[in-house]
């Protein structure tokens, strides 16, 4: 390989992999209030809906958790995004299981501790500006756990619609939780993006013409 081409390829990646790693706050619905409403993250999906100012592409979340006697957690956190349908959480646009799974615990009381949990979406998926979506929670491989609490902390604040709940996750038996949860969203304003990689392939060309 010419040097000229090597120098042109690590630009890109330089580039290209900074557009990546450079993820803001794209979505905030607020810190938990006291309150630990809601049924189990393990038994049942969890969803609360949020929108964007601009365009993005999501690359991960961040959320908090009151959990009691939860030593049987099997370290799964499935994610979903759906799309608005009049309200409730409509059709499934994305799916997977989180990464780079970060656990913190928040506070210790009698009662049960309160956790911080960050995660990187396994498929980044761009979304735009404007749009109701929802983010579904699940913690667990499956739905059959009944023991504990473990539940999605609250907040008497938060944008548009309450959240809701579905059993078993069935998708067809929501339940209006009538609170809103604590969480944000991570991602990339598309346009940045699309500017930073713009001005590379500049740069490659004109490395390119260089005798």
């Amino acid at each position: 390989m010419k040097r000229g081409m090597k120098i042109t390829f690590m630009l890109a990646v330089v580039l290209f992999g900074t557009s990546l790693t450079n993820a803001e706050i794209v979505f905030d619905n607020g810190e938990p209030s006291i309150y630990t409403d809601g049924k189990d993250m393990r038994s049942w999906l969890q969803a609360d809906d949020f929108i964007l100012n601009q365009d993005v592409i999501l690359t991960g979340g961040h959320f908090w958790t009151f959990e009691q006697n939860v030593e049987i957690w099997d370290g799964t956190l499935e994610y979903s995004i759906f799309e608005d349908n009049s309200g409730t959480p409509g059709t499934i646009i994305s799916s997977g299981s989180g990464i780079n799974i970060q656990k913190e615990v928040t506070r210790i009381t009698p009662g049960g501790n309160g956790y911080e949990y960050s995660f990187d979406l396994e498929t980044t998926i761009s979304l735009v500006d404007d749009n109701l979506y929802w983010l579904g929670l699940h913690m667990a491989s499956d739905y059959s756990v009944s023991s504990g609490v473990f539940r999605w902390e609250s907040n008497d604040y938060g944008y548009g619609f309450t959240s809701f709940e579905s059993e078993g996750g069935t998708l067809d038996n929501w339940t209006d939780s009538g609170i809103h949860r604590a969480f944000y969203l991570e991602g990339i304003p598309e346009p940045a993006t699309v500017l930073l990689l713009g001005g590379g392939f500049i740069l490659i060309r004109r490395i390119k013409k260089r005798p």
